[in-house]
């Protein structure tokens, strides 16, 4: 992948159904970066065994058709999926689904992808970064996999 960015603050782990079809989830994780949070953060967390992992969130944001959100601005596409991700985030932190985990922790995110929306911020950010996040306590990244194991289960 790409380069690696790390960071201390608040992180928000939820689950998430990425494929209505055969419901295949994941586990992500938000969190921000600057002094105002103008950078949005999202993390795929990988989970040994987990095959519906997806590899490319802003892939997955495609998926979603989120190019309808950007039409009304003008945004490119990559700014819409962008978008889709900032506001997938910045919605699991603002209303929380059973089983969030939100705290305080260090954070490494193995960046894949980002983009600058050229139409000035949403949901709080001007930039959104997204990539595979890992943690450095293994306690929470237990409580992580928890998580998507009660989905498939």
């Amino acid at each position: 992948m790409g380069k690696e960015l790390n960071g201390r603050g608040r992180v928000t782990i939820f689950p998430v159904l990425h494929n209505f079809e055969e419901k295949r989830y994941c586990v992500m994780s938000y969190t921000t970066l600057g002094d105002f949070g103008d950078t949005a953060v999202l993390g795929v967390i990988p989970i040994e065994g987990n095959i519906f992992e997806p590899g490319d969130l802003f892939a997955l944001a495609g998926r979603h058709s989120p190019d309808r959100l950007g039409e009304w601005r003008g945004m490119p596409p990559e700014n819409s999926r962008g978008a889709w991700l900032a506001c997938l985030g910045f919605s699991a932190r603002l209303c929380p689904k059973p089983g969030t985990i939100d705290q305080v922790t260090s954070w490494s995110l193995d960046m894949a992808q980002s983009t600058t929306f050229e139409k000035g911020a949403l949901y709080g950010h001007d930039t959104v970064v997204a990539g595979r996040m890992t943690f450095d306590d293994s306690e929470l990244e237990k409580a992580a996999r928890e998580i998507v194991l009660s989905k498939v289960a």
